[in-house]
């Protein structure tokens, strides 16, 4: 297949954008150059992601290791499953440890239960509850009692997506499927069905089964169930690539669409699609 560059010359780039995310104390923010750029625990995590999904070494490693040792604390206090969840992925691509004295799993289940009653709400406790049963399997202290809750939460969830026809964004659905893969109770050819109604006839994925917007996170966790439900690759994979290719910015890295600023959890999923794509090694 060709592609419309040499992959070396992509990967150089998206590195270069990369690097220049980082700040000073070693943290990633993806706005770094925009007087309202922060460093966040998110733009870290997806920093060290691409290092790593690259086989390379972060520079500046120890700083980066003491800027997330410095914030684990306020991390945790929040009680937030998704800053929770980069910051324990986060902590492991840097070979450092996740503390085992601490309760740092109860805090979270107060942001899963009840459920909501808008499709927005039920999307924030689907994420919640996928990324809190992840980090339940390395908690030193796990909650079996919200574990199989949770599990039939999510289940009643997927009935209510294929009954009543409760129409999830994309990630909002992938976010449930592996919530269910987490809690064991995964049924693929019914995840298959419901993805077809998400899926575009050149390839691609839209946002929901009724509206046509793509984006790269849409990409991202479409080929990401594809893979999962089907162990295949998409068929039309030209259309797929050009589509993440459209997305690149003169700066090397990629946005959430073409035209759009880049940030890094775009380039880190336009990175996996087309590491998907092209599964031999690149170099």
């Amino acid at each position: 297949m060709n592609t419309p560059e040499p992959f070396l010359s992509v990967e150089e780039r998206l590195l270069d954008y990369v690097r220049n995310c980082r700040m000073d104390n070693g943290s990633y923010c993806g706005w770094r150059y925009r007087e309202w750029g922060l460093p966040s625990i998110q733009d870290t995590f997806w920093a060290l992601r691409i290092y790593r999904k690259l086989s390379r070494t972060p520079p500046s490693a120890g700083r980066t290791r003491r800027w997330l040792e410095s914030e684990l604390p306020s991390i945790l206090e929040e009680g937030d499953s998704e800053k929770t969840a980069n910051a324990f992925c986060s902590f492991q691509m840097m070979g450092l440890t996740f503390p085992s004295e601490k309760d740092w799993l109860s805090p979270l289940s107060k942001h899963l239960f009840p459920a909501g009653t808008t499709v927005l709400e039920i999307e924030g406790k689907i994420r919640a509850s996928w990324l809190w049963l992840v980090l339940e399997r390395h908690s030193p202290k796990p909650l079996p009692s919200i574990r199989n809750q949770l599990a039939r939460t999510l289940e009643r969830w997927m009935s209510d997506v294929r009954e009543k026809r409760i129409v999830l964004d994309l990630p909002g659905f992938g976010a449930l499927v592996e919530g269910l893969r987490a809690a064991g109770c995964l049924d693929k050819p019914i995840v298959e069905r419901v993805l077809n109604l998400y899926r575009e006839p050149d390839g691609g994925y839209r946002l929901t089964p009724d509206s046509r917007t793509e984006s790269m996170e849409c990409l991202w966790w479409g080929m990401r169930l594809d893979r999962l439900c089907s162990d295949k690759n998409t068929q039309a994979f030209t259309a797929l690539e050009e589509t993440v290719f459209s997305c690149e910015a003169r700066n090397g890295g990629f946005g959430p669409r073409p035209g759009a600023i880049p940030d890094l959890p775009s380039t880190g999923m336009a990175l996996d699609l087309l590491r998907n794509i092209h599964p031999r090694p690149l170099h």
